[in-house]
């Protein structure tokens, strides 16, 4: 509190000092968070919320000097209101069962502040309440100084859903394919875990995975149980965590997340049912002595179980022409593939690992009449995941 309170009079020494043309927005403010607790007030009572915490507001990547006066002067408010039915806690962490936040933006010439009050047992936003001010110099300098107590993106801030933990994790709707959107979360320091609550309505296979760019690790769980069921650290884009498992409808699964070596930084979770893995019907076929035999126009569909996982496919080309040669994932063209091109004598003809779509592999060149082979191999340590090769005259 008394850090709160020294940035809060070194700001108001520094908007006496300013120029007395421009309007000082801490009147206005105050008015404004006199109002706002009101409204929270009669929300919580009608919740019957008995114990509340107040967390950060954040502005695009960092935490402002705007922050701790609006968090401040809400928890004073909220605190000096008589017969409340609630109790305000210094710590957002110790027992709090709802949770005030927010984050600030820009909006034309104004400035809004958006106050978020969330149920921490399933993370739901019960209420939003907008406030806006005046863009100005004033106004400015609460969002831009830092000399002041504002800190800038090396210290990120707690997202909306903190605090959570094994006991309250926050419930993630599953997606029913890869369109599914994510869910902004962020790390905020370097022991911050997040952890996330699957309910599959069906038996299914679910792929789970963090986007952006914080370098993450994730690990799935059975959440009645406790028992470890997977992990992962970079098996996603770039350095991201990725996780797909065979799940059952009506259990419930926990994923946690956290940053590797203790990165920390925004990212998105996400999960949805994927194509099931079926039994590969064209095995064995790790030489070319079992390749088999593929049509030209009709794709097959295989599967690499594992990182070390080559397919091999054989087939005749009896009009010379142009001819393209594709293995892309089925689920995701996050899969990498690598296709070579082999001579009836098994003699190298060209090769190709990115050149489709994402990781697709694609190779298309003049092919003359005869027997050709295709060794398909994955460039992923653990895909688990069916793919497609294809041979096409162009």
């Amino acid at each position: 509190m008394k850090k709160l309170l020294t940035v809060i009079a070194v700001f108001l020494v520094a908007l006496g000092a300013a120029d007395a043309q421009t309007a000082n927005p801490l009147p206005q403010m105050d008015a404004a968070v006199k109002a706002l607790a009101g409204d929270i007030t009669r929300r919580l009572a009608a919740e019957k919320a008995q114990k509340i915490a107040i967390s950060e507001f954040s502005f695009k990547d960092y935490i402002p000097s705007l922050s701790p006066y609006w968090a401040n002067q809400l928890g004073l408010e909220l605190t000096t209101i008589p017969n409340k039915p609630f109790a305000v806690l210094a710590d957002a962490a110790a027992g709090a069962d709802w949770i005030i936040s927010g984050e600030i933006v820009e909006i034309g010439a104004a400035i809004r502040v958006y106050t978020r009050l969330v149920r921490l047992s399933d993370r739901s936003v019960a209420a939003v309440f907008p406030s806006d001010f005046e863009r100005n110099q004033h106004v400015v300098e609460m969002l831009s100084d830092t000399s002041s107590g504002g800190r800038r993106s090396s210290r990120v801030p707690r997202d909306a859903w903190e605090p959570d933990s094994w006991e309250h994790p926050v419930s993630v709707e599953i997606g029913a394919d890869e369109n599914a959107p994510a869910m902004n979360r962020s790390l905020h320091d370097e022991n911050d875990e997040d952890f996330f609550l699957l309910l599959p309505g069906k038996d299914g296979r679910l792929l789970m995975e963090t986007t952006g760019g914080t370098d993450t690790y994730m690990e799935f769980y059975n959440a009645e149980t406790g028992e470890k069921l997977a992990e992962d650290d970079d098996s996603g884009s770039r350095s991201n965590a990725r996780i797909r498992y065979n799940v059952q409808a009506a259990k419930r699964y926990i994923a946690k997340v956290r940053g590797y070596d203790g990165n920390t930084g925004h990212y998105g979770f996400r999960a949805y049912y994927t194509v099931q893995i079926l039994p590969d019907e064209y095995e064995p076929d790790d030489d070319s002595s079992t390749a088999k035999w593929i049509n030209i126009g009709t794709p097959q569909q295989h599967t690499f179980h594992t990182g070390d996982d080559v397919d091999w496919v054989k087939f005749q080309i009896t009009q010379p022409g142009r001819y393209t040669i594709r293995a892309r994932g089925v689920a995701t063209t996050d899969l990498d593939t690598h296709i070579e091109l082999f001579d009836k004598d098994l003699q190298s003809i060209a090769e190709d690992d990115d050149g489709g779509e994402g990781y697709d592999s694609r190779l298309s060149l003049n092919l003359e009449s005869g027997l050709y082979y295709v060794k398909v191999k994955c460039l992923d340590d653990d895909p688990d995941e069916p793919y497609t090769i294809s041979i096409e005259e162009n």
